[in-house]
């Protein structure tokens, strides 16, 4: 099965949702708290980073939520 991946799979440096630490694109969660740093959409499967905030799935269009689990 092949993984769709959407625009947000940026590599540089932003801040961890939760707690603030600085992190970057290559991780899959924050190194100091855990918290999930890409949405997955539940449709299609299409991933992004929180940072994008989408409101629809970028690929297929479905409505999502980007809630940050804390």
């Amino acid at each position: 099965m092949e993984e769709k991946v959407g625009p947000a799979e940026a590599k540089g440096p932003f801040r961890c949702p939760r707690c603030g630490t600085p992190t970057w694109g290559a991780l899959g969660n924050c190194p100091e708290c855990g918290q999930p740093l890409n949405i997955e959409c539940p449709e299609c499967g299409a991933r992004w980073r929180y940072i994008y905030d989408y409101k629809y799935c970028p690929s297929c269009g479905v409505k999502v939520r980007s809630e940050i689990k804390g």
